[in-house]
């Protein structure tokens, strides 16, 4: 629960503080992400990629990680106005679009799974600039990327991490194409 309230409360920051900048903005469709953002997308998946739980079993911060998911585990996995996604473990969650039956709205909040193996089977990925910092765009719509999508993702775990709180600093995106 402690990992569920520190990962939604640092996406809430980070969203309030998006706001705050993007007020003169205005209301309307978010921009198509550009820039920088653009330059993580990979048009080949890396090569030998592991399962999130696999890659949560060393958080070393520093080291490097090329990890397979699908974007879920969270109701809202992107933070708006900056470059962070939640992904999940799809060998250990299981989004109500799979399970029979279930008719939910947003089958991406794995909504069905126990909390715990939710906490324990997810990883956030952020591009960061030089300072370490998330940058200021948000991911969705990058490469087509929207909740449910399959990525593979290469980068070093970022300081911090922990077995309680897995991050990722991402330096490559595949988003993988519907077939």
């Amino acid at each position: 629960m402690k990992t569920t309230t520190i990962i939604l409360s640092a996406a809430a920051a980070l969203a309030v503080a998006a706001c705050k900048q993007n007020e003169a903005a205005g209301g309307g469709a978010a921009p198509a992400p550009a820039g920088n953002l653009e330059a993580v997308l990979t048009a080949e998946a890396p090569p030998n990629p592991v399962s999130i739980l696999e890659a949560r079993k060393n958080p070393a911060a520093g080291a490097d990680v090329t990890v397979t998911g699908k974007i879920m585990g969270r109701r809202e996995p992107f933070v708006d106005g900056r470059a962070l996604v939640v992904i999940g473990d799809p060998a250990a969650l299981t989004s109500c679009d799979l399970r029979p039956g279930d008719s939910c709205a947003t089958p991406w909040d794995v909504c069905c799974d126990e909390p715990a193996v939710i906490r324990k089977s997810i990883a956030t990925v952020q591009v960061v600039d030089a300072d370490g910092s998330p940058l200021k765009e948000g991911l969705k719509g990058l490469g087509g990327m929207k909740e449910l999508s399959s990525l593979v993702v290469t980068g070093t775990v970022a300081e911090g991490s922990n077995a309680d709180n897995f991050v990722i600093n991402a330096t490559g995106i595949h988003v993988a194409k519907a077939e």
